[in-house]
């Protein structure tokens, strides 16, 4: 089901809020670090009773001479002080058309249009609209591909709409891993976002405003990237930090033929390693003594997927140090949301083969599973596996990592969704070496 079908369903039970911003407030915003990511207002109670949040709002600011919308989620609505209530908002996004009064114009059920115009806002006010008319905009704007990444948006920062496609989600938390290897603030603006039309990319929530002036919606034929795998290429984003350079590429099907389902490859050039991820779900599960824990059960497609897991033999001398050679982890993370995060543990390929043939792994019927109880504390936390991806104690030696063509040829192709993570340093023209 698509974005925009979730989010019309979602409106019809907490309808969408239109928010009209006058000259001062636009200027406030744009002004603002990260207000277009993250802001709250405060207004008399009266303004916000009837508004049930979380849910989707559609943002027309002062812009440039003219205006601009903007789609984003009211995320909360809590009491400011005696008088007042505050809303915050979160993750604004621009969409088309770029005003109310263009939006309205795209409305063709006579019913719709009047029941809208009856409910647009005049400057500097709010308002809700009907169940229905929620729906219906939420469709108009899903009719312009444009707006796909914003409505991917929205939808991620509900929270009962967050437990999204595994690949989906796997790949937002990917890419999240990744800025954070390379030792940059998760809000970091990228130099570049690139991404494909008509397609749905974990790069489109991440950032700010300021990221429209460097986004390109481009067909695949046009992005930078790998010629190899330019069709299945979803998008790009480009980081610097200092003398170095981190490129991000999402890609749906990769055609890559060996190591099947990996979710996330991070090449460190810097350090002259390569470490790749893959993410599994944990179920809850009663154990026998009536205690609750977080359970994975191995089956063939993970034996299948351990098989493939193999490195081409390296010819070269490995003088640089590691802890491990291997490149590959499992993240096991909880498929339910617990503070607005996903919790999770990191094992290691060869670790994860020793826990299948444990006896601590086996349960009363004679199955294998995989849970909290089982390991005890022994796995790594996310801030670990960053520490060590950074470092470059683990992953591949830098002889091997020269042989990145031939190793990445041999990944897997299916229907998850991957990100390439490529750390790089610059020359003093600000071009990769």
């Amino acid at each position: 089901m698509s974005a925009a079908s979730n989010l019309a369903k979602w409106v019809q039970k907490k309808p969408m809020i239109l928010i009209r911003f006058d000259e001062a407030f636009s200027e406030s915003l744009l002004n603002s670090q990260q207000g277009f990511e993250h802001f709250t207002i405060a207004k008399p109670h009266s303004v916000f009773e009837d508004f049930n949040v979380p849910t989707v709002c559609l943002l027309e600011i002062q812009e440039h001479g003219g205006t601009k919308c903007y789609l984003g989620t009211a995320s909360r609505k809590t009491t400011a002080s005696t008088f007042d209530s505050r809303l915050t908002i979160k993750k604004l996004r621009a969409v088309k058309p770029s005003s109310f009064h263009m939006i309205e114009g795209k409305v063709i059920l006579a019913r719709m249009k009047r029941l809208l115009k009856d409910r647009l806002p005049a400057k500097g006010n709010f308002s809700r609209l009907s169940p229905l008319l929620s729906a219906h905009l939420i469709k108009v704007l899903g009719g312009n591909s444009e707006n796909h990444s914003a409505l991917d948006t929205a939808l991620s920062l509900l929270p009962q709409l967050r437990r999204t496609p595994h690949s989906n989600w796997a790949q937002e938390d990917a890419i999240q891993t990744a800025i954070a290897a390379f030792d940059i603030r998760a809000n970091a603006v990228p130099v570049q976002v690139a991404l494909k039309r008509n397609t749905s990319s974990g790069l489109g929530l991440i950032g700010s405003y300021l990221y429209e002036d460097n986004v390109v919606h481009a067909d695949a034929s046009q992005l930078a990237g790998f010629d190899a795998i330019a069709p299945d290429v979803t998008g790009r984003a480009v980081f610097e930090k200092h003398d170095e350079r981190l490129v991000l590429y999402t890609a749906n099907k990769l055609p890559l033929e060996k190591m099947l389902g990996v979710d996330l490859i991070y090449i460190n050039e810097t350090r002259g390693n390569i470490v790749m991820v893959q993410y599994k779900m944990l179920e809850k599960s009663k154990q026998e003594g009536g205690g609750l824990d977080w359970q994975f059960r191995p089956n063939k497609q993970l034996r299948d997927e351990i098989k493939r897991m193999q490195l081409p033999t390296c010819c070269e001398k490995l003088t640089d140090y590691r802890l491990s050679r291997s490149p590959f982890f499992f993240k096991f993370v909880k498929r339910r949301i617990v503070n607005s995060s996903h919790q999770s543990f990191l094992v290691s390929l060869e670790h994860l083969k020793e826990i299948l043939t444990s006896p601590e792994a086996k349960g009363s019927k004679g199955g294998v599973r995989l849970s909290y109880s089982t390991l005890d504390g022994t796995y790594l936390r996310e801030a670990d596996i960053i520490s060590l991806i950074r470092s470059g104690y683990v992953g591949t030696h830098r002889a091997e990592t020269k042989a990145l063509g031939t190793i990445i040829s041999q990944v897997a192709k299916g229907n998850k969704a991957l990100v390439l993570a490529w750390q790089s340093k610059m020359n003093k023209r600000g071009e990769n070496n």
